[in-house]
Order: structure tokens, then sequence, then C-alpha cells
């Protein structure tokens, strides 16, 4: 009896060391979803091979000349536009200014220089005006990281053209007015259906602006009372009040994209069961590029309307489509946004510096889109011209460039 009991105490023994190594290896152990402990290797190197596929198709695409022009789209076909925004993804994935050297990124550069008409990119065709704003914006991206001493009095020209294309008193617009402080499409100084004044061309000229050392006072007061109009905040009194938002009567800190075109406001709209009004709904498209907005500029971490605007968009986390956009509306906006909708989450979640599982599920759902020649393409996505290649692995290069800058790989 006594030799069982000591057999006893022996195995027992031995369960106890054998399940107290287990719980130590999976302690120690980086787990997948583990806040603040990085990404474990195979999810990085995932990472670094989706991108080095994405590069390689990208860089397949260049013409002789530098540019990427689309195949897809005729308005795209020009390159204007499409060169610089390529050219700005791909230069999210070098590491140094060494890269800089590289044959494909100085021919780009060269194009961008000899298109470049009086400080403006999407007006060298006198047939048609190819997104100014948007194209002057990457550009200038691209030359404030890459550009070189010759090129600044064409910098100052681009950064003079931004500013003066903001709707201000300037161009004979007061506070009042629903585009007072936002930026359009580019295409005149009045805001019509063409000039699409939105949250995503708005965006994109705070962020190089603030890049260039160029925002002004003016412009910052201006572009803060723009962004206040789109945001889904109850104000009671004044901007410094206390007054609280409410989920239940559509007031939920997140943004809307446009104060003068409802079309564009992609969640649609609700009505308030208190007042009976409508209003628009926030989405998350609109929130990545309000955020985006407001720390371009240099909002602090602590303010109201930033941190009302990051909580709706932990709250509303979603890699396969945006949150927000009603799935039954007869324009399929939430098929056509997939992919522009990863890129704006990972560089808004990037911006706010936000821990957790997002990185894993960036990375997982990249994976399972990418083409077999490495490229990105929804078919679904004409509205949002995602069914182009060079748009979509554009987007998921920048989607990558934000979420993994420290370990990219050269080409």
């Amino acid at each position: 009896m006594e030799l069982h009991r000591q057999i006893d105490r022996i195995k027992n023994f031995v369960r106890t060391v054998f399940l107290c190594l287990c719980i130590v290896l999976v302690c120690a152990s980086p787990s997948l979803y583990a806040e603040g402990r990085g990404i474990p290797a195979e999810t990085n190197q995932l990472q670094k091979d989706i991108l080095q596929k994405a590069k390689n198709f990208l860089l397949s695409k260049q013409l002789a000349d530098g540019s990427w022009r689309s195949k897809t789209y005729g308005l795209l076909k020009s390159g204007q536009s499409l060169t610089p925004f390529v050219l700005f993804a791909l230069s999210e994935t070098l590491s140094g200014n060494e890269d800089k050297e590289f044959p494909w990124f100085q021919k780009s550069m060269n194009f961008l220089r000899h298109n470049n008409k009086e400080g403006v990119h999407g007006r060298s065709d006198p047939d048609f005006l190819d997104y100014p704003n948007y194209a002057t914006s990457y550009a200038l991206q691209c030359f404030v990281k890459y550009g070189v001493p010759q090129d600044n009095p064409t910098m100052q020209k681009m950064i003079q053209y931004l500013l003066k294309q903001q709707f201000s008193e300037t161009t004979g617009f007061c506070k009042s007015n629903s585009s007072y402080g936002g930026w359009g499409f580019g295409i005149n100084t009045k805001p019509t259906l063409s000039s699409f004044v939105d949250l995503a061309h708005t965006r994109r000229i705070l962020q190089v602006l603030q890049k260039a050392n160029s925002l002004t006072p003016e412009c910052k007061i201006r572009s803060n009372q723009f962004l206040a109009r789109l945001q889904k905040i109850k104000i009671e009194k004044d901007f410094s009040s206390l007054a609280k938002w409410s989920r239940s009567t559509g007031y939920d800190g997140g943004f809307f994209s446009s104060s003068t075109i409802p079309y564009a406001n992609k969640g649609r709209t609700a009505v308030d069961p208190k007042s009976g009004k409508s209003f628009f709904r926030s989405y998350s498209t609109a929130t990545c590029d309000g955020i985006l907005a407001l720390i371009a500029l240099n909002t602090s971490p602590n303010n109201r309307f930033l941190k009302d605007a990051s909580e709706w968009l932990k709250n509303n986390e979603d890699w396969e489509s945006p949150t927000g956009i009603p799935l039954n509306d007869p324009a399929p906006w939430r098929e056509s946004m997939t992919i522009y909708n990863i890129m704006v989450q990972s560089e808004a979640f990037s911006a706010l510096n936000l821990e957790g599982k997002w990185k894993y599920h960036l990375i997982q759902t990249l994976r399972d889109r990418q083409r077999e020649d490495g490229s990105f393409a929804n078919m679904n996505g004409k509205l949002m011209k995602e069914d182009d290649p060079l748009i979509s692995t554009s987007y998921a290069l920048i989607a990558l460039s934000q979420a993994f800058p420290k370990t990219l790989n050269q080409t």
C-alpha cells in the first residue's frame, strides 16, 4: 500500500510540474491578440509578403515616362492624379533617404515635375480636369518628403494653390455658409455639385499643409468650423460647453462627409425621435477622415471632439465593410468602399496609436483579398473605382505602411 501511495504522489508531482510548465510557456509566448506585445513573427512575415507582392505589381505597371495610367477609367488615363497617388503609396514603404535613388522613383518624380501647371496637378490636359485638389495634395506629399532644393518654388506655388482653394471670405463665403472652411474637387471656387465639398478632400489637404508647415492660424480656424458641421456632437451653447451626446438621438461622436451634397453622405439619414428632424448618420470612412483632419490640425488627444470620434471608431471597427453605410441602399456604396475602408481605418487607428487586435484583423483581411499577381481589386467597387487594381493596390499599400511602419522591406 505504501508503495502505491508513493507512486501516486510521484504521479501528482509530475502532473503539477507539467501543468506549471504549460502555464509558463503560454504566458511567455506572445499572444496573437495580446495588446501592447507586438505582432508575432508569422504575422509580421505575412505582412511583408503581402506588401512585397503588392509593390511588385505596382512597379510592373509603371510606364516608361514614370507614370501610372488607368486602363479602367478614362478620366484617370492621363496619369495626372493616379501617378502622385501611386507614388505616394509606394513612397510610404521606403525605408530611408537612399531609396529615392531608385530609377523608378526618379522617373515618377520627374513626371510630376513635368506635369505641374503653375503649382497645380490635374490640369495639364485642357480637355479634362483630373481631380486637381487630390492630385496636388498627393504630389505635394511626395515633394515634401523627397523633393530637392530646385523644387522649392514649385512647392510654394502648390501650397498657395491649396490654401486659396479653401472656401473662405477671400472667395466670397461667410462663416454661416455650409461650405465655409472646407475644400472640394478643385474645379472652381464656387461650390457646386462638381465641387464636391467634403471631408475626403479636406483632410488630405490639411494633412499635406501640416507636413509642409503651411497651416496658417486663419486656415485652422476655418477648418475647425467646417469639421464641427460634420461631426455628430450635440452642441447646446458653444464649442466650450460640456453638452453630452446620446446614441438614441443620433448624436454619437462620428462624422458624415459633406455639408453641401446630401448624396455624398453615404450613411444616409435617420429621424430624431424627440425632435422629428432628419439627421445624417455617422459612418466609418467619414469618421476616419474626420479624425485624421482633427489630428492634422494638432488637436490635443484630450480634446472632447477627437475623443468622441475615436470612441465611435473603436465601437464600430469593421475590416470587412464600412460600418454605418446601409446594406439596402439603392446605390451599393457599402460594397464599393471595402478596400478604401481598410486604408482609412488603418490610417486612423495608427494615428491614434491604438493597440489591440486591429493589425491582426487588417493582415487577415488583406491576405484573403490579395490576388495571385499581388494586386487588389474589388469588382463590386465601381462607385469608388475600387475595380481598378492600381487604385485598390495603392489603398492596400497605404494600409500596410500605416500599420507596420518599422517593418517594411526595401525593393
